[in-house]
């Protein structure tokens, strides 16, 4: 889906990272409802509905302890959604999430160049201390692109999810800003 505006808020070299807006809702929720994209997160056990996914980008769009942004394409199209999320501003932390919904993207640096664009506008643009994600063990793929951003194994929570026929652990990973800067 084209998005509606031609400004990205933030540019990179592959993706940009744009507001979402309602017209994006339909595409959103359909990635949640789709086994391909939720077989390695906390989504897929409910049906999405478009009413429950425009109700969350409201709540969003509203707060000033989350970013939530949609990742475009060189087209402007619509592949996926990065977001830093339970920002503590005295303790000068968040935790980044990020869906590639588009699976046809998979693969492609799409998840490491968004998480890089993600991580410098938190700690140039935000002045935050770290950053934090966790994601199932699993999702090998989504651990690899926040490794290529620096983040580091900080602990893993033992058996937390059900994934088909087993537990999974969870995995959480961090990153200080002095780290990032030694790397930029």
């Amino acid at each position: 889906m084209k998005c509606e505006s031609t400004v990205n808020f933030v540019q990179g070299p592959i993706v940009g990272l744009r507001v979402l807006g309602p017209a994006d809702v339909p595409q959103w929720a359909a990635w949640f409802n789709t086994p391909a994209v939720t077989s390695h997160l906390n989504k897929g056990a409910f049906p999405n509905t478009q009413a429950a996914q425009a109700e969350f980008l409201d709540r969003l769009s509203r707060s000033r302890n989350d970013v939530q942004l949609g990742i475009v394409d060189q087209t402007a199209s619509l592949i996926g959604i990065v977001g830093l999320h339970h920002i503590d501003w005295v303790h000068r932390h968040g935790d980044i999430s990020i869906v590639v919904g588009e699976t046809a993207a998979h693969g492609r640096g799409v998840a490491t160049e968004a998480i890089g664009l993600m991580v410098r506008h938190a700690f140039l643009k935000l002045n935050l201390h770290k950053l934090t994600a966790g994601m199932w063990a699993t999702n090998t793929g989504s651990r690899r692109a926040f490794e290529r951003n620096g983040f580091q194994l900080e602990g893993t929570l033992r058996q937390s999810f059900w994934h088909g026929d087993r537990f999974v652990d969870e995995i959480r990973l961090g990153l200080l800003r002095a780290e990032w800067e030694t790397r930029a």
